[in-house]
């Protein structure tokens, strides 16, 4: 049993749902406008559990398409608010998710350097990541696969975060999971603040935001800039002495027009810019002076929502477009060992109109169309695309305000493959009397083959692109249990879930893509949150994940054991500070013909602030406190301790 199992099992918890606190926005609209407020901004909900019985429950959006109280929900859901990110002082929305149970977060060295997300054992390619309703997975990845490495948390109201095969809503790419990230919708006085921050490896950042409304017109947008001159991307404990820097710069902007009492026009934009120093590999000597990476992110979308007889019949279409450009540049020079010139665009446009009938108080009907294609270019494959066209439907009953139903069915038809069935049923069971909740889901999901591996041309090796290539599919189950106590001061959370994945494509060599692999997860997400104060809130979670693949192996790059606790303190009016604890277990990595075991670790990371006047704020946060040695890649490096600190001015 991995070495650090007896700080997880000290802190019993997971994943569950979060109550809104007293304290925070909640909305008193009618309910067409209350609709248009979650679905198109997403309104900021806690974990934390609330004290006043009158105060309007968080909403989730991602579970249904449309926005539902979250403790009628049947699938298993995070939610992190800005309010929590704030708390934190985090820099990335990777490291936002590294504490979220049934999710693991594995990066190639530091700032900038390449992110994966697993939920449930899934392959990290096998959750679709959505930004203001944008498809962010990135076609021209050989896995289309979305990189988290640049995404920062600038302008971001809120994260939801849903478990398990999620097809019959959102198709392609939501076998493990969807991560739905929702900018900042713009409400109230006008406002704009600006943030300078500085710290340990010659890192800096400099932000600016505005946001408000003005009658029947809504905005928010940020601007940042973010540099380091980081530490190595390759092990500095193996020899590799080269710093290795990185900058982001990034914009984000939202508005919204209120054209009537019926129509509302709402348009999102995202660009990220970065540039990245890497190394040729991660091991021993493997400093390379020259080797750069520049990428561009872009994520548009426009749409308009339409309130027809009395709140009968709503419609939402929404156009959207999303570009990744990855430009890879190396020259030889002496020291250098390693020369490439790569270029990889990848491009998306999706169209989709989605229908909401209210038949009763009690019977929900959404449905709808999509169409999307999806584009890929690089130096060396001529520019290649294909179509998916998406029937959709799903019914939510309501009976007795304590039996919640939900069954989904999903049709795409791919214009390389065929055809795609899958569906999804879930159940909420609410006992108020003992303030419990009982939930389960079971459903399908797919994953339509990469534009690489289906076209990518022969190689040294043999054949590369198979356009035979199926695409791989999931089961998935699970079944959970949420029960509050002493007036909603401790809340306790537990899901069981099992995933089988099958026709799983990998590449042979002298064969190329095949659907070879089959592969099985499990386990048990826990959460114990308690509030003994109003001022604090203790929270600790536990995740137990068994993988295996068709030869019984743990799949690569998931931890059997990871946990994480958290102590939440407001320590006057003014001031508030934050401990986070991370732990986690071994995980096993492939490197050539052997596999090599990486040790457990603990992370301790603090952060605080304090507001000196209505207009100044102070903050700051210091990583690794402990200075812990650890790895998350055989051969790549993580930060030693480092601290930040900065100053907030707010107009």
């Amino acid at each position: 049993m991995d070495a650090v199992l007896p700080y997880f099992t000290a802190i019993v918890s997971l994943h569950g749902v979060r109550r809104a606190r007293p304290d925070e926005e909640q909305s008193n609209m009618k309910p067409f406008h209350c609709t248009l407020l979650v679905l198109l901004s997403a309104p900021t909900a806690s974990w934390a559990v609330a004290e006043n019985p009158t105060t309007l429950e968080p909403m989730v959006v991602t579970a249904s398409r449309i926005p539902v109280p979250q403790r009628e929900t049947g699938s298993s859901i995070t939610i992190i608010t800005a309010k929590e990110i704030a708390h934190r002082q985090l820099f990335t929305v990777a490291d936002v998710l590294r504490n979220v149970p049934g999710l693991d977060v594995v990066q190639n060295g530091g700032l900038g350097r390449q992110t994966s997300v697993f939920i449930r054992g899934a392959n990290s390619n096998q959750t679709l990541v959505l930004i203001d309703g944008v498809e962010a997975n990135d076609p021209s990845t050989p896995g289309a696969s979305f990189d988290f490495a640049n995404l920062t948390v600038d302008n971001i109201e809120r994260i939801e975060i849903l478990r398990g095969a999620q097809s019959s809503l959102y198709g392609s790419d939501a076998i493990g999971g969807v991560i739905q990230i929702f900018t900042k919708r713009g409400t109230g006085k006008p406002s704009a603040d600006f943030s300078a921050e500085g710290g340990s490896y010659g890192t800096w950042k400099l932000l600016g935001n505005t946001s408000g409304s003005h009658d029947a017109l809504r905005w928010s947008a940020s601007a940042s800039h973010l540099k380091s001159a980081g530490f190595s991307a390759a092990d500095n404990r193996l020899g590799n002495s080269e710093d290795d820097g990185y900058q982001n710069t990034a914009i984000s902007a939202r508005a919204g027009l209120l054209v009537s009492d019926n129509l509302d026009l709402d348009a999102a934009v995202r660009f990220l810019h970065s540039d990245t120093d890497l190394d040729n590999c991660g091991g021993r000597n493997c400093d390379d002076p020259n080797f750069t990476q520049k990428t561009d992110q872009l994520y548009v979308r426009g749409q308009g929502t339409l309130d027809l007889f009395e709140h009968f019949w709503r419609q939402n279409l929404r156009l959207s477009y999303n570009l990744n450009d990855r430009r890879f540049r190396d020259t030889l020079e002496p020291g250098d060992t390693f020369a490439s010139d790569d270029d990889f665009r990848g491009e998306k446009l999706k169209l989709d109109w989605q229908n909401t009938l209210s038949l009763t108080d009690w019977d929900t009907l959404i449905f709808g169309i999509t169409t999307e294609t999806e584009w890929m270019d690089t130096n060396q494959i001529s520019r290649q695309s294909a179509t998916i066209n998406g029937y959709y439907g799903e019914n939510r009953l309501r009976l007795l305000d304590r039996f919640i139903t939900t069954a989904g069915i999903r049709l795409d038809d791919h214009d390389t493959f065929g055809d795609k069935l899958t569906w999804r049923i879930t159940q909420a069971v609410l006992i108020p009397e003992t303030n419990t909740k009982l939930r389960g889901s079971y459903g399908k999901g797919f994953k339509a083959p990469s534009l690489f591996q289906l076209f990518a041309p022969a190689g040294f090796f043999g054949p590369v692109g198979n356009k035979n290539l199926k695409p791989e599919s999931s089961t998935g189950w699970d079944i959970g249990v949420e029960q509050s106590f002493l007036g909603d001061r401790v809340f306790i959370s537990a899901t069981y879930f099992h995933n089988t994945f099958s026709k799983l494509i990998d590449f042979q060599f002298g064969s190329g893509y095949k659907n070879l692999d089959k592969a099985r997860s499990n386990g048990v997400e826990s959460l114990l949150e308690i509030r003994p104060f109003n001022i604090l809130t203790l929270r600790g979670t536990y995740t137990y994940t068994n993988t295996e693949d068709n030869e019984d192996n743990q799949l690569l790059r998931r931890p059997r054991h990871k946990g994480s606790f958290d102590a939440d303190l407001a320590i006057t009016e003014n001031g508030h500070f934050h401990v986070n604890v991370l732990m986690v277990g071994s995980r096993r990595f492939s490197s050539f013909a052997y596999r090599e075991k990486l040790d457990p670790y603990v992370v301790v990371n603090l952060a605080g602030s304090y507001r000196v006047t209505s207009n100044l704020t102070l903050f700051g946060r210091i990583d690794n406190a402990l200075d812990m040695e650890y790895s998350e890649v055989p051969g790549y490096g993580t930060s030693r301790v480092a601290g930040y600190g900065g100053v907030r001015l707010s107009f």
